[in-house]
């Protein structure tokens, strides 16, 4: 039995959306084991016996990790031939110990003359690629308080569909499920609230988060009223492409919404 697609393997599982295996659907579970980014081990519910007899059929894609780990290597192979002091002087960044610092959700991370990264965060390639690709190709433009989405972006196009369903609607899911424990979370990481965007955004809750120095993530929450759904959406500076480029932006919208969920279901643990 030869399972090549996310929808035959779907066809094998429980199909109770539990989320214990940390994804939001039993669809999305089946689409990361194809993609190699979870195991059939991961599902609660699947007896072993089912995992012998599915496993030896799963033909899987390249898996995100992989392709990344590709992208890392070009990355670092590119920052070792630059001299991180011109770099540090064009972004004004901090050294130390021959390494670069940048500020990344209030926390610093630290880049050698070889691309490593070292943080007293654990190393995520969700912000490592980014992290690097900022250090290579920013331009070290200030933001300027203007506000686009991100089919606004340059080069996003084919992309918006996959930044609203995975990154603002499962955000908005995460704010809405645990309104409580989202706010607190999003204080660990030096947000600021923003409460006067001259009438040009009339969320329930606006917040600014800066990922990368000078890309700044303004979210927008709407909480449930009546007839009216919960909603969120995620606005950047219009100098976004001066300093980031849409990949990196959608990299870290991911990996926001996987530390998110990962922080809450600890909270909730």
């Amino acid at each position: 039995m030869m399972i090549k697609t996310p929808l035959e393997l779907y066809k094998h599982l429980n199909q109770s959306n539990c989320r214990r295996c940390m994804l939001p659907s039993c669809m999305a579970f089946s689409v990361a084991v194809i993609q190699g980014q979870k195991k059939l081990s991961d599902c609660p519910l699947l007896s072993e016996e089912k995992i012998n007899e599915l496993s030896g059929g799963i033909v899987q894609k390249k898996s995100m990790s992989e392709e990344q780990e590709v992208h890392l290597a070009a990355l670092r192979q590119e920052l070792s031939q630059q001299d991180l002091r011109d770099v540090a002087r064009r972004l004004d960044l901090p050294l130390k110990n021959e390494s670069v610092g940048v500020k990344c959700l209030g926390k610093y991370f630290w880049i050698d003359g070889q691309g490593e990264m070292v943080s007293e965060c654990h190393r995520n390639n969700w912000v490592h690629i980014p992290v690097l690709h900022y250090l290579l190709q920013s331009k070290g433009r200030q933001p300027i308080g203007k506000w686009i989405t991100f089919s606004d972006i340059e080069n996003s196009g084919g992309k918006e569909a996959f930044f609203a369903r995975r990154c603002e609607q499962e955000m908005s899911r995460l704010a809405k499920e645990q309104t409580e424990v989202f706010y607190e979370i999003l204080d660990l990481f030096e947000v600021e609230e923003i409460e006067d965007l001259q009438g040009k955004i009339d969320a329930d809750k606006s917040f600014l988060l800066l990922p990368l120095p000078g890309v700044p993530f303004l979210i927008n929450y709407w909480e449930p009223e009546d007839a009216f759904p919960a909603k969120l959406n995620i606005l950047f500076d219009t100098t976004v492409s001066e300093n980031s480029n849409v990949e990196s932006i959608y990299t870290l919208g991911r990996g926001m919404v996987e530390m998110f969920e990962q922080l809450i279901h600890k909270h909730s643990g």
